[in-house]
């Protein structure tokens, strides 16, 4: 008896440990980013407008089976383009970054063809271009932080278990950037993401 329950343990192990490896996909995902800039600077009129960029990276995404929780994780070249708006003028300025979003996800399928999700998680974000955000005068500029930690909240669905579509938003923590000059001031920068990906 005892040896029949462990066999029966054992070959319900494996087979979870295989649906369980079932679940982890593989991919790649593109889209847009949609962000503002937010200054905070004492003495000084400096406002941004809303611009886009873009993203493309590798995601792996694993699920429990069954219960449809699971997480997501992501390595993207991103770039961002920052309007600054003052009274001399206007100047858009591209910032490249390396950015790694780690979600918590829970998905729930409508049948066997499509699916949905919501997740949430952490994105750290490391700069990899210029370290300067420049304003109309040259010498008047922030300095971009190396690194920078957002927050992400996001949701789409999944069709035919290989395309993926969804929509986050992504909110600064931390400063993006602080401002040099005689004057205290910093940066965020919070951004609305859509994405396209397909899963192998």
């Amino acid at each position: 008896m005892k040896k029949t329950l462990v066999i029966m343990l054992v070959a319900l192990i494996g087979i979870g440990a295989q649906q369980a490896k079932a679940q982890i996909d593989f991919g790649i995902v593109a889209g847009m980013n949609v962000n503002k800039a937010d200054f905070k600077h004492v003495g000084n009129n400096v406002r941004s407008g809303n611009r886009c960029g873009w993203f493309v990276g590798p995601k792996a995404e694993f699920t429990l089976p069954l219960v449809g929780i699971g997480a997501d994780a992501s390595l993207l070249y991103s770039q961002r383009n920052i309007k600054i708006e003052d009274a001399a003028g206007e100047k858009t300025n591209h910032m490249n970054t390396i950015e790694i979003p780690i979600n918590l996800r829970y998905q729930f399928g409508f049948s066997s063809l499509a699916s949905a999700y919501i997740a949430t998680g952490p994105q750290f974000g490391f700069n990899v271009g210029s370290k300067k955000i420049k304003e109309m005068a040259d010498f008047n500029y922030y300095k971009v932080k190396n690194s920078v930690l957002t927050w992400n909240i996001g949701a789409g669905v999944k069709l035919l278990k290989h395309l993926e579509a969804g929509v986050a938003y992504n909110i600064a923590l931390s400063k993006f950037a602080k401002y040099m000059g005689t004057q205290e001031g910093s940066l965020r920068s919070n951004t609305f993401q859509v994405h396209v990906g397909y899963f192998f």
